[in-house]
């Protein structure tokens, strides 16, 4: 993390810090990581785990709405979750 500090201090505000590659990371790493100035977290792969491996799973016993409804439910969960780890939950702007 002192890496991560002194890019932000070096940055000096002209750049936004970006997360990239957060698979595996535990939600604690992706805390220290804000604390220490990151302002955006690309989670797409993380949000779409789960819903791709029901997808796969899934696709050929259940008919079509319902393997969608069923994603749509995981997407939604693992969504909500990084929202919390990233301290946005609730957050308009």
């Amino acid at each position: 993390m002192l890496r991560l500090q002194k890019i932000k201090e070096l940055a000096n505000g002209r750049v936004r810090l970006v997360l990239h590659g957060t698979n595996g990371f535990k939600d604690e790493v992706t805390q220290q990581c804000i604390r220490a100035g990151v302002s955006k977290i690309n989670i797409n792969k993380l949000v779409l785990e789960d819903y791709n491996n029901h997808i796969k799973t899934n696709s050929t016993s259940m008919i079509l709405t319902q393997l969608m409804e069923e994603g749509i439910k995981l997407v939604t969960a693992a969504q909500e979750h990084q929202m919390d780890v990233s301290w946005s939950s609730g957050k308009t702007k």
